[in-house]
C-alpha cells in the first residue's frame, strides 16, 4: 500500500505545543501545499478532525472530487498541561526528558507515549483492512508531525529520537510504501517533500 502522509498546512505557532489546542490556519495556508501537491492523485483522503488538519485535508480533496474522511485516530498527541503553550515556556529538563525518552516522561496529565502508540497502530490497521477490500488504493492522510514521526517509527522500525531530529514542517509529505505481512508492519521512506 502506498501512502501519502501530509502534515496540515501552518497555523502561524510553529513554537508552541499544539496537541488538542486548535489553532486556525493562517489565511491562505494551505494555497502553496495545493499547488505543490497538484499532480498527486488519491482516490480517499482520512483526515485528523482538528480543524487544521480538517481544513487543509479539504483543500487537497476538493479539486480532486474527493470527501474527506475525518478520523480521531490520527489526532496529535495531547500534551497535557503543556497543551498550546510555547515550548520556550516549559521546564526545559522535562521536555529534554520528553525528547530523550517519551515512555517515561510523557506530558504531565497528557496522553502517555503507550496510548499513543496503540492509537496510530490501530489506525494503520484499520487502512490495512479496508484497503484490501479497496484494491489497495492510494491514500492521502492529513495529520501533525506526532503521527507522522509515530508512522515512521512503527512502519519503517526508525528510533523515536531519530523521529524527532527529522524536520516535519508544516505542509510536508511523506510517501510511504507500507506492506503487512505475519509479523506486523514494515515499510520504507519512498519520498520526503517540502513545499
Amino acid at each position: 500500500m502506498i501512502l501519502d502522509l501530509v502534515r496540515h498546512a501552518s497555523t502561524g505557532r510553529d513554537t508552541h505545543l499544539d496537541g488538542r489546542t486548535d489553532p486556525p490556519l493562517l489565511a491562505g495556508a494551505h494555497d502553496a501545499l495545493c499547488v505543490a501537491y497538484e499532480g498527486h492523485e488519491w482516490e480517499r483522503v482520512i483526515s485528523s478532525p482538528r480543524l487544521r488538519a480538517l481544513h487543509t485535508a479539504v483543500a487537497l480533496a476538493v479539486p480532486r472530487g474527493l470527501d474527506v474522511q475525518p478520523d480521531p485516530e490520527w489526532e496529535e498527541l495531547d500534551f497535557g498541561d503543556w497543551d498550546g503553550l510555547a515550548i520556550e515556556a516549559l521546564p526545559e529538563q522535562q521536555l529534554l526528558g520528553f525528547h530523550r525518552d517519551p515512555h517515561a516522561f510523557a506530558p504531565p496529565n497528557g496522553e502517555s507515549w503507550g496510548h499513543f502508540e496503540r492509537r496510530i497502530a490501530r489506525a494503520l490497521d484499520r487502512l490495512f483492512d479496508e484497503e484490501e477490500a479497496q484494491d489497495a488504493a492510494p491514500t492521502l492522510i492529513v495529520s501533525h508531525g506526532g503521527p507522522l514521526r509515530m508512522v515512521l517509527s512503527q512502519v519503517c522500525g526508525l528510533p523515536v529520537a531519530l523521529c524527532w531530529a527529522l524536520r516535519i514542517d508544516h505542509g510536508t509529505r511523506l510517501r510511504l510504501r507500507v506492506e503487512r505481512g505475519d509479523a506486523g508492519l514494515w515499510g520504507e521512506l519512498l519520498e520526503l517533500q517540502q513545499p
